[in-house]
C-alpha cells in the first residue's frame, strides 16, 4: 500500500474533507443544558465518527496498492469501494448522534409497570 499526492488526488481530499465540514461534520454537537446525555461519551463519538469519515476520504481518493510481481494488479478499486463505504457510515452515524444529541428527549413520565390501574368496584353480596 503507498500513498499518492498527485494535484488531482489532494484536490478530490480537499473536496471531500470541505463536502463534510459544510455537512458540519468537525463541529461538536451541542449539548443541551437538560441533556440526558454524558458529554465526553458524545464528544468521543463524534470524534470517531470524523475519524472514520476523515480515513474513508483518505482511502477513497489518496491510497494506491499494486500486488503481484510477474503482472501486477492495481487494488484500487477496493479501496476506493472501502472509503466509500467507510464515509457513508461515518456521515450517517454523525447525522444520527446529532439527531438524538440535540433534538429534545422525550422523558417517560411513568413506566408500564406503574401504570394507573383501573378502579374496579368492590364486591356486593346480594
Amino acid at each position: 500500500m503507498e500513498f499518492n499526492f498527485d494535484f488531482r488526488r489532494l484536490l478530490l481530499f480537499a473536496i471531500l474533507l470541505g463536502g463534510f465540514a459544510l455537512l458540519g461534520g468537525f463541529s461538536k454537537p451541542e449539548l443541551p443544558p437538560e441533556s440526558l446525555h454524558q458529554a465526553a461519551r458524545v464528544y468521543k463519538a463524534w470524534f470517531f465518527c470524523m475519524a472514520i469519515f476523515t480515513l474513508g476520504a483518505a482511502s477513497f481518493s489518496l491510497v494506491d496498492h499494486w500486488a503481484g510481481t510477474i503482472e501486477p494488479v492495481n487494488l484500487r478499486p477496493v479501496y476506493v469501494l472501502l472509503g466509500g463505504l467507510l464515509m457513508l457510515a461515518g456521515g450517517l452515524w454523525l447525522r444520527s448522534l446529532k439527531q438524538s444529541v440535540e433534538s429534545p428527549q422525550k422523558v417517560v413520565a411513568q413506566s408500564f409497570m406503574h401504570a394507573p390501574a383501573r378502579r374496579v368496584p368492590p364486591f356486593q353480596r346480594a
